[in-house]
């Protein structure tokens, strides 16, 4: 019964992420159409980052829906397996990195529109600023790529040790077999109780995964006070201010609500087991939630740039 009313809830999910993968295809591409069809002086090249942003979800949509990763945690352990067509772990790697690369294309973008706003002559070298972007992008998503098929990649002890949950003998939300144990992406933090022994391999690579995402931020927040700090100026006229406060809080937007939809629901069941904190029943809802990511960007910016609505 237990195991039935798992598969249910399973397939209730993956429902879910199914009508939010369609609408986020829709609306990215919907997004590509408007930004082609659109030759607003004022956004200028920003137009072809915000195109970028959408390949890139479109990107990390594909890979969501291919993989279907469902990460989980059991006291200090954290793993996660694809669920959806490609369940091998070379998988999670590429969706983890896909995952990771929307932190430099945000600080682009904030980059971007500070430069626009206070030193437009900089954006005569945009060529130069792509270069760096997908540059930037390319080392993000390899980083991530090597934190979860290097760093996390399972080995005889934590699979001795986690063996009690793959062969079901400890019940979680998601069903294991023993067959699917190696194809896990995984970390076990300390090798004792919590704190004690610790595993260096698997918490330098969530240490660093954790410093590209806090040094995202402090960048975004620094460019958010330097924006807010020069919009105020006006030394635009009105109509132009206007468009530059829509981007910028299309941008805001952009960066804040994943912290809801993809990023702490996934960072806890990652976090939480280095504090010896387990957190089982959030893993069939952290998948369809993160598949919300690229369906939250392209709509935000349709609804609040005037011209694009």
């Amino acid at each position: 019964i237990v195991s039935a009313c798992i598969l249910e809830n399973q397939k209730a999910a993956y429902a879910v992420q199914i009508v939010v993968t369609i609408l986020a295809y829709f609306f990215n591409i919907t997004l590509l159409y408007i930004v082609q069809r659109t030759r607003n002086k004022e956004i200028g090249t920003y137009r072809i980052l915000i195109a970028y942003f959408a390949l890139s979800d479109l990107y990390y949509n594909t890979l969501h829906f291919l993989v279907y990763p469902i990460p989980e945690n059991y006291g200090n352990a954290f793993f996660m397996r694809g669920h959806g067509y490609y369940r091998e772990l070379i998988g999670v790697g590429l969706y983890m990195a896909a995952y990771g690369h929307a932190f430099p294309i945000l600080i682009f973008h904030f980059l971007y529109r500070l430069m626009a706003i206070r030193y437009p002559q900089y954006l005569q070298n945009f060529p130069l600023f792509l270069v760096a972007l997908v540059l930037a992008t390319a080392a993000y998503n390899s980083m991530w790529f090597t934190i979860f098929y290097w760093c996390l990649h399972p080995d005889d002890e934590i699979l001795r040790v986690l063996t009690p949950i793959y062969n079901g003998s400890i019940p979680l939300p998601v069903v294991h077999t023993m067959e699917t144990a190696a194809k896990h992406s995984q970390a076990l933090y300390w090798r004792g109780a919590t704190f004690e022994g610790p595993r260096w391999r698997n918490l330098i690579g969530i240490g660093v995964m954790s410093l590209s995402m806090m040094l995202t931020y402090a960048i975004i927040i620094r460019c958010s006070y330097l924006i807010s700090k020069y919009l105020k100026e006006r030394s635009k006229s009105e109509q132009s201010i206007r468009l530059h406060k829509q981007l910028f809080r299309s941008l805001n937007y952009q960066s804040f609500v994943p912290l809801f939809t993809a990023y702490y629901p996934a960072g806890s069941t990652l976090l939480l087991p280095i504090f010896g904190v387990t957190f089982t029943h959030i893993s069939l809802l952290v998948c369809p939630i993160c598949a919300t990511h690229p369906l939250f960007d392209p709509l935000l910016c349709i609804l609040t740039i005037t011209e694009y609505r």
